[in-house]
């Protein structure tokens, strides 16, 4: 055997021999729930999780299907413009912009998938450079680090009164003690600034309102600094509140030996009220592990989802002075499928002794953030959207009197990080392989069709005989956007291309045949499809009345304007 072959061989057998005993070895931390199983948890997603979900990446549908609407998306990505590897961020509205924080500190100013521009506005330095040198010193270098999970966490405008201006809120590491804090930040907008083009501000420029208490030093276990688990999410209450959940970076009992979202005189786990005017701030709520999300609802309550581990992610209501478990209690279990390690054999499985989450998803679906809907569609407004990672979807949440009607899922395909309402209505995903994602919600058209005659047509004799025309029609053409699986769809074809959908069986008659669906082209096609395209295989449709022809052509051209390609 040649050598070069010989030391090919060699090598292959290596490095099944290293894969081998790394599978085995995770194997042993997992079923035996070993110190390092989270960590192989967390590194078994975001190496070969995240490797799969760029490089395996299925064709995707133009909408999304729930139970009420069709969501239509539009999408762009932007992972060009991004610095560092990471997730995170958040989405807040300015004007007729929408502003995107990424993990990594750049503000982007967002009209729609196509028009997308840089700001004039630097936000604080959070200590990141710093961060990995004092890492990489002899002090801290045997420690696990990951730098990734070293963020900004979200962005707000915010508006009452004199109060406006953006707040961000990120994990900010200070050198000269070696710890690490949440932080918010605020830079103030004078009442004349009416678009983010006429905003430019220099680091120095924000002012930090609020810094979490303790500092908090290197883990020696898991990862060293877990921003992961930051929370870090804002709600504004007017005049001059802004809440916060602010997570625990995993220092609880299970990951570490101190429980600090249960002691009183920590505030990570807790729910954070910051005042504007003084800079007083206090803890409203504890027991919290990883709040992902906070919302104020048409009701003006408070609303939270935070990070269970397997199970366990909770949807709870603010309750000032309430603690709601966390490390204590949960729906959830290790990770190892043992209890936590405080249940007992009366407490495993319940939720009984602390604050009750309104609902819990069980297993988890690795929640994000919240936003309430108006001015989307009636069949919505006023109910809670969450986004998810595990699930890659989002949750259509109706609550009444303070219970869950309802949680629909609405499968996505990413891994939603931040779910946001715009002024103009459209609701803005921003995913962790970051992606834009813009949606508008219409009802489906057969509700729509319904309507349409209902309102189009006041002769009850023409309507029941142009109903009875789509009807015969359907049952080869679907009139939903996009389903061209039997024959084209009728939805978005009026003074489109001839031949111009995406069905894949056209006869060659109407391949050829060059001109758009004009009414003229209609009326002609649908009174004798043969005479107008020779060699088609549509069937005489048989409508022998002018009126009837006209109505149908009158309803194609309104599919088109209300439901667009």
């Amino acid at each position: 055997m040649k050598t070069g072959l010989k030391y090919k061989y060699a090598l292959s057998l290596f490095f099944i021999g290293l894969i081998s005993l790394v599978t085995f070895g995770g194997y042993l931390v997992g079923i035996h729930e070993l110190p390092s199983y989270g960590f192989f948890r967390r590194v078994e997603f975001n190496v070969f999780g995240r490797y799969f979900e760029r490089f395996n990446d299925p064709a995707e549908p133009d909408y999304y299907d729930s139970i009420f609407l069709r969501l239509y998306r539009t999408k762009t990505d932007i992972s060009d413009r991004i610095v560092r590897e990471g997730e995170g961020g958040g989405l807040t509205s300015f004007g007729d912009a929408v502003l995107l924080l990424t993990y990594d500190g750049q503000i982007f100013e967002i009209h729609s998938a196509d028009d997308i521009s840089d700001t004039k506005i630097t936000v604080p330095d959070n200590g990141f450079a710093k961060h990995k040198r004092t890492a990489s010193s002899e002090e801290f270098d045997q420690l696990t680090h990951n730098f990734r999970l070293h963020r900004y966490n979200d962005i707000l405008f915010y508006h009452s009164g004199k109060n406006r201006g953006l707040a961000i809120s990120y994990t900010d590491f200070d050198n000269t003690n070696k710890c690490y804090h949440n932080t918010v930040a605020v830079l103030p907008v004078e009442e004349t600034i009416k678009s983010v083009e006429q905003i430019t501000a220099r680091a120095e420029d924000w002012d930090i309102i609020y810094r979490s208490k303790p500092c908090l030093t290197f883990k020696s276990n898991d990862y060293a600094l877990d921003g992961g688990a930051a929370g870090g999410r804002m709600a504004f209450r007017p005049p001059s509140t802004i809440l916060m959940g602010n997570g625990d970076y995993l220092w609880g009992k299970i990951d570490n030996p101190e429980a600090i979202a249960q002691d009183p005189e920590s505030e990570y786990g807790k729910m954070m009220s910051i005042d504007l005017n003084s800079r007083e701030s206090r803890i409203i709520a504890s027991g919290i592990r990883n709040p992902q999300g906070i919302v104020f609802d048409k009701n003006d309550t408070l609303w939270f989802v935070e990070h269970g581990l397997r199970g366990g992610d909770e949807l709870n209501r603010v309750v000032e002075g309430n603690n709601y478990g966390w490390p204590l209690e949960s729906l959830g279990t290790q990770y190892s499928r043992l209890p936590i390690p405080y249940a007992t054999e009366q407490t495993y499985g319940h939720h009984d002794n602390y604050t009750k989450p309104t609902f819990a998803w069980l297993p988890s679906v690795a929640i994000s953030n919240l936003t309430l809907v108006e001015g989307f569609h009636n069949s919505w407004d006023g109910d809670l959207l969450m986004g998810s990672l595990k699930s890659r979807s989002l949750y259509h949440i109706r609550i009444k009197d303070n219970r869950v009607m309802f949680s629909e899922k609405i499968e996505i395909g990413d891994r939603i990080r931040y779910v946001h309402q715009h002024t103009d209505g459209r609701i803005v995903l921003w995913t962790d392989n970051e992606k834009l994602i813009f949606l508008t919600g219409k009802p489906y058209t057969d509700n729509y069709v319904a309507d349409h005659l209902d309102e189009a047509i006041t002769n009850e004799t023409l309507r029941k005989r142009v109903q009875t025309a789509i009807n015969a029609c359907r049952v080869c053409h679907s009139i939903e956007p996009g389903e061209h699986s039997n024959a084209p769809s009728l939805a978005s074809i009026f003074n489109e291309n001839i031949g111009g959908t995406d069905y894949k069986n056209y006869s060659r008659a109407l391949k050829e045949k060059e001109g758009n669906w004009t009414r003229e082209n209609l009326e002609k096609f649908l009174k004798n499809p043969e005479q107008f395209a020779p060699g088609t295989v549509m069937p005489n449709p048989g409508i022998n009345d002018n009126a009837t022809l006209e109505e149908i052509i009158n309803l194609l051209e309104a599919l088109s304007e209300s439901f667009p390609q």
